[in-house]
């Protein structure tokens, strides 16, 4: 009798999540959309025809839609647990013997399915798409404007034509107290042979350049996670691939991140009353999303600009919210 009941109320937990959290990330899928597309539409022209501008965001949208997995995941867990709670059903698990976190963890489980699933077709379909778009529209190319990096005391930003010819450059040198000595712009350049080579008729000057110079910030964040392990693999022995080891720790943590926070926002639905309704827990839900997205940010900023560990940055924030979550949940 008790087994049945754990199987009927574990499939009922796990389809409910599943479904709510879908539901909430096709939700945040077509706002953003249409927002894009309305901003999009102030590029309309002769050659930016609307079918074409529509495709291009259509395209887009899938991959970009990743950005919002977490938070998606997170709000569809609360809402199902405050439905569950509402109907009195967590109260019912509990006195047949299901635990806080047992209930937290079937309730998650659903989301990270679906997560997974996710994660699985923007690899194989998602990326395709969004290099699609950029391939349709050119306003979308244009996104990039300034690539900086910093190259021994220089400070280098240029605009990227494609992957060898280069424009707008600008030059920033900086002496061993970090102050600026000089300053100075050139119009074109190109980057070959590991160096950036400055187009000038009063000046010939090159420069080193890092390996992140090689691959514009789109075509980084359009490239699929095993092209982003060969990237680090060709080159091994550059010491600038922060960019690159950023992605690949970001998408590899990202499921552990789902988890990590889904098990934080659980904790928090214990100390809620069965009369509170799913308004709060999607407050709670956008309230959590938004300060770990702020956190990892941050963490993620911290540890580049001091030269630590990358993978510590992405790391420490989920660290933080498994032990608050802990502390939690003891005290249920």
């Amino acid at each position: 009798m008790i087994k049945d009941i754990f199987n009927t109320y574990s499939i009922h937990l796990i389809k409910r999540s599943f479904l709510i959290s879908a539901l909430v990330w096709i939700v945040m899928l077509f706002l953003d959309f249409s927002v894009t597309l309305v901003m999009e539409l102030e590029n309309l022209s002769i050659n930016q025809t609307l079918s074409i501008i529509f495709n291009s965001v259509l395209y887009e949208q899938l991959h970009k839609g990743m950005q919002y997995l977490e938070s998606s995941m997170l709000i569809g867990t609360l809402i199902a647990l405050s439905i569950f709670n509402q109907q009195g059903n967590l109260v019912f698990l509990r006195s047949v013997g299901f635990s806080p976190l047992k209930i937290v963890l079937l309730s998650g489980l659903g989301p990270i399915i679906l997560s997974l699933a996710l994660i699985f077709l923007d690899e194989k379909v998602f990326l395709d798409l969004s290099k699609k778009s950029n391939t349709l529209s050119q306003s979308t190319q244009s996104a990039e404007v300034i690539q900086w990096e910093m190259v021994d005391k220089n400070l280098i930003g240029l605009s990227r034509v494609n992957d060898k010819q280069v424009k707008a450059i600008q030059i920033i040198e900086f002496n061993d107290q970090q102050r600026v000595t000089s300053f100075a712009n050139y119009e074109e350049g190109k980057l070959e042979n590991g160096q950036l080579f400055i187009k000038d008729p009063v000046i010939q000057q090159a420069f080193k350049f890092p390996a992140s110079f090689l691959l514009t910030n789109n075509a980084l964040e359009n490239s699929s996670f095993f092209s982003l392990l060969n990237i680090k693999k060709t080159y091994l022995s550059d010491k600038d691939l922060q960019k690159v080891d950023t992605l690949i720790y970001a998408r590899a943590l990202l499921p552990v991140s789902i988890l990590a926070i889904i098990f934080l926002a659980g904790s928090l639905m214990f100390n809620s009353s069965r009369s509170e309704g799913v308004g709060k827990q999607i407050i709670i839900g956008i309230s959590l999303g938004l300060i770990y997205d702020l956190a990892k940010d941050l963490s993620v900023a911290s540890f580049l600009t001091y030269q630590w560990p990358i993978f510590i940055a992405h790391l420490l924030p989920i660290i933080i919210l498994v032990g608050i979550g802990t502390y939690k949940f003891q005290r249920i």
